[in-house]
């Protein structure tokens, strides 16, 4: 697997938009590394962990990263999903790019921070129960009416948080969002 990612890395020149997510690939073989995960809509349950970095236009897997333990080079003041992220997008940060986190598990704004400085931008979904994240934005979650959005600007970062249904709220966090405006058209 590393000498395919590694002949991917050497012929193939990623566009600008990456994306980074976790794919299981499906095992039954008992080892230390196999992880069950609990998701209804997925057909397999036990396998092993690998977070991907793709290019999003052609799909072309740039970097893995393959969860086989706890990892001896990580901090632990480092949270893991952005242990992962960081180790992932190392190589591709002579210029900028937009990374798109695919799963709530790996955004944070520290990792945002984190990017910006090696000249890339951040776009994902984040829990909206993070300790980072404004006191007003987790109270303004709960008073929110149906099919309504509220912004949150900083200097580099912009929170958007959406209510599509009574009890779920969207929270989304950007880095490479200059200017935000809202549609209220219909579609």
């Amino acid at each position: 697997m590393n000498r395919f990612i590694g002949n991917n890395q050497n012929n193939y020149k990623p566009d600008m938009n990456l994306t980074v997510d976790e794919q299981l690939f499906p095992t039954k073989v008992r080892c230390k590394f196999t992880h069950y995960i609990v998701y209804i809509s997925k057909p397999d349950k036990f396998g092993i962990k690998f977070v991907l970095a793709s290019d999003a236009n052609s799909k072309y897997i740039i970097k893995n990263f393959s969860y086989l333990g706890k990892e001896e080079s990580r901090s632990l003041s480092i949270p893991f999903g952005e242990f992962v992220v960081l180790q992932i997008v190392e190589a591709l940060t002579r210029c900028w790019r937009h990374v798109t986190t695919e799963d709530n598990f790996f955004t944070s704004a520290s990792l945002a921070t984190k990017l910006l400085a090696k000249r890339i931008t951040l776009f994902g979904t984040i829990r909206g129960n993070r300790r980072e994240l404004p006191k007003l934005a987790k109270s303004a979650k709960d008073k929110m009416e149906r099919f309504s959005t509220v912004l949150y600007k900083s200097n580099n970062f912009t929170l958007t948080i959406y209510k599509s249904k009574p009890s779920k709220n969207v929270t989304i966090l950007t880095s490479n969002q200059k200017i935000v405006e809202i549609d209220n058209g219909r579609k």
